[in-house]
């Protein structure tokens, strides 16, 4: 009776990462708060997504600390931060933006949130990162500090 937990936990360590993100990622398109268009089925290097909103308390540290990491070292691999709060107005975002010191062309209003459910089931957790890259998941995290950024760097 003591072995079963432990054989459950065997269990977990031995399934495969891919089962963990076994459905595909969802397509989708969404406009920059500059009007330019993404379509993730037009995109064929990996990118990635943070979602958050402006009131976020670790949003506010995630964003700018992201966005440099990626500017600096993935310069060519679309980041896109969408805000899925109906709340959230563009001013907002224009202002959040501002505050953060990041270029509002890496910003996205999911007006009715209908690019996030796809990627949440049930309860939305901020701030989730996520990289995609063709028809797969090659991560998923909520929130960042320097050890997901180093994990970042071996899976993009």
């Amino acid at each position: 009776m003591k072995l079963i937990p432990f054989f459950l936990l065997l269990l977990l360590f031995l399934i495969p990462i891919d089962s963990i993100y076994a459905e595909q990622p969802p397509e989708f398109w969404i406009k920059s708060m500059e009007g330019k268009r993404f379509r993730s089925s037009k995109q064929n290097s990996p990118y990635v997504i943070s979602f958050f909103f402006v009131h976020c308390v670790p949003c506010i540290k995630e964003i700018p600390l992201l966005h440099k990491f990626m500017s600096t070292n993935y310069p060519d691999v679309p980041l896109l931060f969408i805000d899925p709060i109906k709340e959230d107005s563009k001013n907002d975002i224009k202002n959040f933006s501002k505050q953060l010191n990041v270029p509002l062309s890496y910003f996205y209003k999911d007006s009715f949130g209908l690019i996030s459910k796809k990627f949440f089931k049930g309860k939305m957790a901020f701030p989730t990162i996520v990289g995609i890259e063709g028809k797969r998941f090659i991560f998923r995290y909520n929130g960042i500090d320097e050890e997901t950024i180093s994990e970042i760097k071996t899976l993009l």
